[in-house]
């Protein structure tokens, strides 16, 4: 029998009635706040945020090691968030900044279903809105100061969206599609999933089983092969669950989160979302998967990731930027990939 519930990440609180309210729902961590003159981007205005948002609490660290995941208020910024939702509907007709494809492209407008899950990935290659945030050197070190990384690099970016009538994603981790082709592979990678719209559990917003990062594998690689989006619901996630000797009632927690919040997860922790009920909201988000920034290609990586690796074990900067480094000293990623587009 499962066990659900539901967990409220509250929206900024000029939305949803300030900070007490905030509180009031357990948000872990600082609650969101109007914007200080200390938090605007380089060159923006005093309603542009610097991304990544705010330090990380004690708290925060501390529900990210527990439950393998933890909101963060203000990544982006309204504005921001309005650009990229445009930008979305460019790249699925084909129009690069660059002239150059991204890596994998999934819906064609006039050939694919209206309400077909869309995605496209490493968007960074080919559109200058998303390698801004991809990019991102603050995004970059909030993943490292979660993990004790001294650095980190972005494995690739996921483009999402999620029409009207869309299905859902079934649940699964992203340590077998990421994570094992380096090494080391323990505490190697982690995911930023970023709310375009604000997303709920009519929208099919993103749902994860708390703690899951630390069972024992259970077999879990073997059901990975499946497909993201094979109908199978919460089922992979149960069966390894068994498999791991947990409790039959797994807590699943979906999570309400705002237009530019983002959520953090552990490259363990299990995960999917539900169908898009809404007749006429679309869930937008932008997935980026950053990995520590002194990895390397584990013998044989698979075909996807194993195209960029040269045959010396290197994880090359061209592929796989590094965007932050405690070293510091380097020319930023952001920098190098843009250039005056920045």
């Amino acid at each position: 029998m499962e066990l659900l519930k539901l967990i409220i990440f509250a929206a900024p609180a000029r939305a949803r009635g300030g900070p007490d309210a905030v509180r009031a729902r357990g948000f872990p961590g600082p609650p969101p706040r109007a914007l200080p003159r200390a938090l605007r981007a380089r060159g923006g205005s005093e309603t542009t945020l610097q991304r990544g948002g705010p330090a990380w609490t004690e708290a925060q660290r501390a529900a990210f090691e527990a439950d393998g995941f933890v909101l963060q208020p203000d990544v982006l910024s309204e504005e921001e968030c309005a650009a990229l939702r445009a930008t979305y509907d460019g790249l699925f007709r084909g129009e690069f900044d660059t002239k150059i494809y991204p890596d994998e492209w999934h819906w064609r407008e006039g050939i694919s279903r209206p309400e077909a899950f869309r995605e496209i990935v490493n968007a960074w290659k080919s559109s200058d809105a998303v390698a801004r945030v991809a990019l991102d050197e603050t995004i970059g070190r909030r993943c490292a100061e979660l993990m004790g990384w001294g650095g980190a690099r972005l494995a690739q970016d996921d483009v999402l969206w999620k029409p009207p009538g869309a299905e859902g994603v079934a649940h699964h981790r992203d340590a077998p599609y990421i994570s094992a082709n380096f090494v080391p592979e323990e505490r190697n990678s982690v995911t930023v999933w970023i709310a375009l719209d604000d997303a709920d559990e009519a929208t099919g917003v993103v749902e994860y089983a708390p703690g899951s990062h630390a069972w024992a594998d259970g077999g879990a690689a073997g059901v990975a092969a499946a497909s993201f989006h094979d109908g199978r619901g919460q089922s992979p996630m149960r069966a390894v669950a068994r498999a791991a000797g947990v409790d039959e009632a797994v807590e699943v927690r979906r999570c309400v989160v705002p237009a530019g919040s983002a959520v953090f997860h552990h490259q363990d922790v299990w995960h999917g979302s539900g169908e898009n009920g809404t007749p006429d909201r679309p869930r937008r988000a932008l997935g980026l998967h950053y990995v520590r920034d002194d990895v390397r290609f584990r013998p044989k990586p698979d075909y996807i990731y194993g195209r960029y690796d040269l045959g010396d074990g290197v994880v090359h900067d061209a592929f796989f930027p590094r965007v932050w480094s405690a070293a510091g000293a380097e020319r930023r990623a952001a920098d190098r990939r843009l250039g005056d587009a920045r």
